[in-house]
């Protein structure tokens, strides 16, 4: 009898699964609002939008920008979400496999990478992307001039982040069907995930609006770069330390 009072009720183990996930989750939206590939994009192309079209035509093709970003990122989602639906389908567990210390490994390499390398060395913005890729985005973003193009370049530029953002979609995908067993609305916070990462463009998009040019906003961005280095590392290793101690130790 000893022995069971000692036990920690199941109703707190219930509780305290389901708020790291909750925190996991958070964090890596935290995550994909800080990565600069698709705000640096979308600067550029609306910034070469408005010196060709109309204020409203440029603002109507920046929605369909954003609608492409935020298409692929649910088609990138929907992705990890049934394959790792799939595993707990068959009742394998992701978090007691080897498959969980490739993740942390993952998580803590991006964490090394987005603090040293994530930007390039200078004074500039330049990201990790090969120049010939960032090449292709400049002329796609240059010579844009339908909705169609608008929001191919989104999707585009949602994919070439993948190396740092499907770690995330993985282990989001695997805390979110936690939840569910605990008949948490998972539909929710999906939602939330796909849309908050689009924030950062329309931030930019409200900016032009709001008479900043090119310059202004891409000064803030050099100023910020220091700050979203540690923000990224931080919380990459927080989200594997997480993993380790709540999902591995814990089974």
């Amino acid at each position: 009898m000893a022995i069971l009072e000692n036990q920690p009720p199941t109703c707190y183990n219930l509780n305290m699964s389901f708020f790291v996930s909750l925190g996991i989750v958070f964090i890596a939206m935290l995550i994909m609002a800080c990565l600069q590939l698709q705000p640096g994009v979308f600067l550029l192309f609306y910034h070469y939008a408005s010196g060709k079209y109309s204020k409203s035509r440029t603002s109507d093709m920046s929605i369909f920008f954003i609608l492409g970003a935020e298409t692929a990122a649910a088609c990138l989602f929907l992705c990890s979400y049934y394959i790792a639906n799939l595993l707990f389908f068959y009742q394998f567990r992701p978090e007691t496999s080897f498959f969980a210390w490739v993740l942390v490994g993952m998580l803590m390499a991006m964490a090394l990478m987005s603090f040293l390398c994530y930007f390039r060395p200078g004074s500039g913005t330049r990201l990790f992307i090969p120049r010939k890729c960032a090449s292709n985005l400049l002329e796609h973003a240059k010579s844009a001039k339908s909705r169609s193009d608008a929001f191919t370049l989104g999707a585009l530029s949602s994919i070439c982040e993948l190396p740092f953002t499907l770690p995330l979609y993985i282990i989001t995908s695997v805390e979110i069907i936690e939840m569910s067993v605990e008949f948490f609305p998972s539909n929710i916070l999906t939602i939330l995930y796909i849309v908050i990462p689009t924030l950062p463009l329309f931030f930019i998009r409200w900016k032009f609006q709001a008479g900043y040019n090119l310059a202004d906003i891409q000064r803030s961005r050099v100023k910020d770069k220091t700050f979203t280095r540690i923000i990224l590392c931080f919380s990459y290793v927080t989200i594997a330390i997480l993993f380790i101690y709540f999902r591995i130790l814990a089974s």
